[in-house]
């Protein structure tokens, strides 16, 4: 005997819309990945070897290097680094001293640079005034010795004249006598500027050279100073003063009042992340929920073993010191809804 359900019927329409349902009607998905808290800024003090040393300022947060410096010792040279005393593992403030490097080889550089202007000024001021009456009679001095040196070879020229005229001596011997006649003269007239100059005390071009070469030694001088106040190493920034255990690592400061959490995400799931809803960060005493302006996506992708991934690095308000650098958090990430059909297409 065959019996007959007369509910059989909704049933059946009650699975059918429950498929259709599932099938096709989006819902929401959800996931919740690990991500590690940063720095939002580091500045830190390296040990390079052999006397080396230098200095990284990096932003964290645009992922990007704002300065560096390198101090590389000249062979031979004594290099010492010398960390302020006063400082301890804690807060630091932006300007504070926290080492210094002293380098025998720009000290030299500086003290021989400092005589060599000095020398020079003294130089200048002795010409420029202090032998202004010596230069006068020097060159009085050479003056007369000049005329009278060509009144002689102009008498000289006139016997030779003669006696070239009387066949006594040959044409070259006369020519040689009128060349030095007309050397004479020349020095008579350089006799005379150097006369003219000193008088008018002006030495223009012999003021012009070390005036030239001061200002040269003071542009060198300038550079080694500058040198000098490079290698006394002030933090750009406040933050969080570590000695980390490395050898090369000499001192490091973190800016953790505004923290910076990179998020690992695989690559082919970052363009269903709801950006404009609710991303949450979870962690000990510690829940925050985060917008879309806190966060920005690293434009390469990373490839770890076989899975590539993207870094998504969110911007967190630390104020009240309820993370460090180096913890991990949970992030509950919100994807876009999809239906069985959409996910089944992606699939396949």
């Amino acid at each position: 005997m065959i019996v007959k359900h007369k509910r059989t019927a909704p049933y059946i329409a009650i699975a059918a819309v429950l498929i259709v349902v599932l099938l096709f009607v989006p819902f929401p998905q959800g996931t919740s990945l690990k991500a590690v808290v940063t720095a939002s800024n580091h500045f830190q003090v390296l040990s390079n070897g052999n006397g080396a040393y230098s200095t990284f300022h990096k932003d964290l947060w645009k992922n990007r290097t704002l300065s560096s410096r390198s101090l590389v010792p000249d062979r031979g040279g004594l290099v010492t680094y010398n960390v302020n005393p006063g400082l301890s593992q804690g807060l630091v403030k932006a300007g504070d001293t926290l080492a210094s490097v002293y380098s025998s080889t720009l000290a030299d550089k500086i003290v021989s640079l400092e005589g060599n202007i000095n020398t020079l000024m003294a130089s200048l001021e002795f010409e420029r005034s202090g032998s202004k009456d010596t230069e006068i009679e020097a060159a009085r001095l050479q003056l007369t010795y000049a005329r009278a040196r060509l009144e002689e070879q102009q008498k000289i020229l006139e016997r030779s004249k003669s006696l070239l005229e009387g066949k006594i001596i040959p044409q070259q011997e006369y020519d040689i006598e009128v060349r030095r006649e007309r050397l004479d003269a020349i020095r008579v007239s350089i006799a005379e500027a150097d006369l003219g100059s000193a008088l008018s005390g002006a030495q223009t071009r012999k003021l012009d050279v070390f005036r030239a070469q001061i200002v040269d030694e003071e542009k060198k001088l300038a550079v080694a100073r500058d040198v000098l106040d490079h290698m006394t190493l002030v933090t750009p920034l406040s933050g969080k003063l570590l000695f980390p255990l490395s050898e090369d690592t000499l001192m490091s400061i973190e800016q953790v009042d505004t923290l910076v959490a990179v998020l690992p995400i695989q690559g082919g799931s970052h363009s269903t992340i709801e950006w404009t809803s609710q991303l949450t960060l979870i962690g000990p005493n510690f829940q925050q929920i985060v917008t879309s302006d806190q966060m920005q996506v690293d434009d390469h992708i990373l490839k770890v073993g076989s899975e590539q991934l993207i870094l998504v690095r969110i911007r967190i308000d630390n104020s009240e010191g309820l993370l460090v650098p180096g913890q991990i958090v949970e992030a509950s990430v919100k994807f876009s809804s999809k239906s069985v059909i959409q996910m089944l297409k992606e699939l396949f």
